[in-house]
């Protein structure tokens, strides 16, 4: 319950409770909140110390956290190499090495993979990252065939052509400000989407739909509302420009989740974006469409194979950031805890018909609370909250 849902420890504890109160002595005991973290780390560092990836060839994506009171979380997960014909899901994946710093350097991410590869007795057939130096360059130093994350890579292809656009960013220079002016008053149902500041460009779509449906709908608003939006008219053809792309990169991005990287999808995205993105283009959705040429055959040429289909996507790596960042306390002070161990243990509670067979009850037993505090000491750097516990208690 706690691993699967958006529920606290004490929120499962109460939950329980209610079943006790229900059902009676034939429910047996509610366990405290306590109980449950000690499980949840349990289980999490049996399945960490000896998990594997599904199938012998298989693939990492690696990738590392917001920070989190000056900490980053460095993780790599495995996962089957070859393409299943539909996305990763957690099911699929295995926590291979999880490291907890500062500050992680190229040398620092080939020490995490040269570790997986010693672990699971074979190297990656491939990996997959965004495109940060320190992931590419410890790629790079390890040897592994390197791919970059779709996702990132298109978002950045719109970056570096509108990043420092003048019209671009004057239009949302305009939402930002008319979302301050509106968002208390009787305007505000109309209000655009939240811009992201961070990963803006990965995250275009919502508010260019916007902008899209605004225009096509302007002359049926009242005149107020012509008067506060008639600014996004100024912007048309902008808008047709910025939704022509981010409508190929959605779809583009669904076609190599959902079939798979090899040479037929490369063909057919290449295609489509010669077709539908660079044809009849300005400067600016040309320019697009070359840079996303360029990344779809540079991640061909990687594939030696042509009856290999590979997954290109890290999505399933930020899932379970936000899974962790979910779970870890506001308190930013308490930094990475052992509570980290909860994705290892994630993969294997998400589905019933796997968890059927993990066989907790033996994995409880053989791991001790002592285990745990070893694991922590070795992985994680102090708990400021208890380091400031104690300095406090120390005063006279």
């Amino acid at each position: 319950m706690y691993v699967r849902t958006g529920c606290g420890l004490r929120t499962v504890v109460e939950i329980l409770g209610i079943f006790e109160e229900v059902l009676g002595e034939s429910f047996g005991g509610t366990p405290c909140y306590n109980s449950v973290a000690n499980w949840v780390r349990k289980l999490g560092l049996a399945i960490y110390q000896d998990d594997t990836p599904v199938s012998q060839k298989y693939g990492v994506v690696v990738d590392e956290s917001i920070t989190i009171n000056k900490e980053k979380l460095l993780l790599v997960l495995g996962f089957k190499a070859d393409h299943d014909g539909r996305p990763l899901g957690h099911k699929d994946v295995a926590v291979l090495d999880m490291r907890v710093g500062e500050c992680f350097k190229r040398g620092d991410v080939k020490s995490s993979l040269d570790t997986v590869s010693e672990s699971v007795g074979a190297a990656p057939a491939y990996g997959v990252s965004d495109g940060a130096h320190n992931l590419v360059g410890g790629f790079r130093d390890a040897g592994i065939c390197h791919h970059l994350d779709i996702s990132h890579t298109l978002g950045n292809c719109m970056k570096h052509v509108y990043g420092e656009d003048a019209e671009f960013k004057s239009l949302t220079e305009k939402l930002g400000k008319i979302r301050l002016q509106y968002h208390l008053t009787e305007k505000a149902w109309l209000l655009p989407p939240n811009m992201r500041a961070i990963a803006r460009f990965m995250n275009l779509r919502d508010w260019v739909e916007w902008a899209d449906k605004l225009i096509d709908c302007y002359d049926n608003l009242d005149d107020g509302m012509k008067d506060a939006y008639s600014f996004i008219l100024e912007y048309r053809e902008l808008v047709r420009e910025l939704h022509v792309c981010t409508d190929a990169i959605g779809h583009l991005e669904d076609l190599c989740k959902n079939q798979g990287f090899g040479k037929r999808v490369n063909a057919l995205c290449q295609d489509y974006i010669i077709r539908n993105v660079i044809g009849n283009a300005n400067n600016r959705r040309a320019s697009v469409g070359l840079e996303m040429l360029d990344y779809f055959k540079s991640q061909a040429g990687l594939i030696a194979d042509k009856n290999e289909i590979r997954h290109i996507s890290s999505d399933i790596i930020e899932s379970d950031f936000g899974i962790y960042k979910a779970k870890k306390s506001p308190n930013k002070l308490y930094g990475i805890t052992s509570l980290v161990l909860m994705l290892p243990l994630y993969p294997k509670t998400i589905d019933y018909s796997v968890a059927e067979k993990q066989y907790f009850k033996v994995r409880l037993a053989n791991v001790k609370l002592k285990d745990i505090d070893l694991w922590a000491k070795e992985n994680l750097s102090e708990n400021r909250v208890a380091l400031r516990s104690r300095t406090l208690n120390k005063a006279s």
